[in-house]
């Protein structure tokens, strides 16, 4: 897209945003001035807005267009996102990546608990609002919701602002309307504490044709410069940091990989045993602390029930604490190795990693970018009867586990290889 149609897009998207910013921060003035409301319904209806906030939120991670920008040695999640593997929605250029669908379940947990959480100590010490109230807080609540919906339509689809996130910058500004909830509701029980009189006092029942009007002026006017500061962050960072940044207080995500030249039509091609694509996941143990940790906890409650003699429950614990790391690892070996091949083109001298599942490259090196080869032999490989390639370039390392033939991948390059002592395999960056 040409620079001045970028710019243009992008001043569109802004005045959307700043108009959405007016119209939602100024009803609140609008339901204290026709429907008489308290500074109570002002709390109502920031709380109901953040979740509004919230749901879009969601909406705007699902469909975001760049992978998530996750540890590819992270257990069983880091495969998928190696593979890059997303699902396109019909008649759309809009892909929904595997790793952000089954991520989306604990974030919406998480978004919620914040919400119900921050509804708690907000909105619990309050009296029941009347049917009044609760309507036009609702209807002010649709209306946020509608207006949010459009600007995120309009902004985020049609003008192809998903394209720059992933499901992690896709959350960008939520966490500052959470702070502002909560602070701006902090400020709201404060001032209403301040102007009711004796201990007794609903906080209800402040008079808004009295202090009300100050009362939400005061709060909305902080609430405003908190959303006007969230549309204009990205300025703010390019002024504070320098003048070329695109981003603002953020680093753009990594686009999606793209290796050129898979070699489709390659002579030679090898994969790792199939034992070797499941149980070799028990021998990375050691290099996933959170798998350790899960059977630690575990095998802590059960002492904890042998304590009071309780030895069936034990005994289905330990089995749980054992079993359930064992096989998150082993799924997580197969999901790395299960279905990859490596293809080899000794002529061209190119060697290419291919996941013949999710039909993508996962990498590709060529003879001259080695600056290093090892052969090593696991315990494992003793006793299947195979060897470990290890591959240095520049940027890493890649290790080609449990080959029942290492010599086609040898001769890619051009050199003898190191042989190394036994090792354990599964440090950090197996594909790289």
């Amino acid at each position: 897209m040409p620079f001045t149609r970028r710019v243009l897009y992008a001043e569109n998207s802004r005045r959307t945003e700043l108009l959405s910013t007016i119209v939602s921060n100024s009803l609140p003035v609008v339901g204290v001035g026709l429907f008489d409301w308290s500074a109570a319904a002002l709390l109502f209806l920031y709380w109901f807005e953040l979740g509004v906030d919230s749901v879009w939120a969601l909406v705007r991670a699902v469909f975001a267009g760049r992978p998530p920008d996750i540890e590819t040695s992270t257990l069983v999640m880091g495969p998928l996102v190696e593979r890059q593997f997303a699902l396109s929605v019909p008649r759309t250029d809009l892909r929904v990546y595997l790793p952000t669908l089954l991520a989306l379940p604990v974030t919406a947990l998480i978004l919620a608990v914040v919400w119900l959480v921050t509804g708690a100590l907000l909105i619990g010490p309050l009296p029941e609002p009347s049917t009044e109230t609760v309507t036009g807080v609702l209807l002010a609540t649709i209306g946020i919701f509608v207006l949010t919906g459009i600007t995120t339509v309009r902004n985020y689809f049609y003008n192809g602002e998903y394209r720059k996130h992933n499901s992690t910058t896709a959350f960008r500004g939520l966490f500052p309307r959470i702070v502002t909830v909560f602070l701006g509701g902090i400020l709201t029980l404060a001032l209403i504490t301040a102007a009711t009189e004796g201990p007794e006092a609903e906080l209800g029942s402040l008079d808004p044709t009295v202090v009300g009007l100050p009362l939400v002026l005061m709060v909305v006017c902080f609430k405003f410069t908190s959303d006007l500061l969230g549309v204009y962050s990205d300025r703010l960072a390019v002024y504070f940091k320098s003048y070329d940044e695109e981003h603002g207080w953020q680093t753009a995500p990594p686009k999606a990989r793209s290796i050129d030249g898979t070699l489709t039509d390659a002579p030679e091609r090898v994969r790792p045993v199939r034992w070797g694509r499941v149980i070799g996941g028990l021998l990375r143990l050691p290099y996933h602390p959170g798998s350790l940790f899960l059977g630690g906890m575990g095998l802590l409650v059960a002492v904890l029930f042998a304590i009071g003699s309780a030895w069936d429950i034990v005994a289905v614990i330990v089995l749980a604490s054992v079993s359930i790391p064992a096989l998150l690892l082993c799924l997580d070996q197969l999901l790395r190795y299960g279905t990859i091949e490596y293809r080899i083109d000794p002529d061209a001298g190119a060697l290419v990693a291919y996941d013949r599942l999710f039909g993508t490259a996962l990498w590709r090196i060529e003879s001259w970018e080695e600056s290093g080869l090892r052969i090593e032999q696991t315990p494992l490989d003793s006793l299947l009867g195979t060897e470990t390639v290890t591959i240095e370039h520049a940027d890493g390392e890649y290790i080609l586990p449990h080959l029942p033939d290492a010599a086609s991948v040898i001769a890619v390059f051009d050199r003898q290889p190191e042989r190394s002592e036994p090792i354990i395999p599964g440090r950090a960056g197996l594909l790289g």
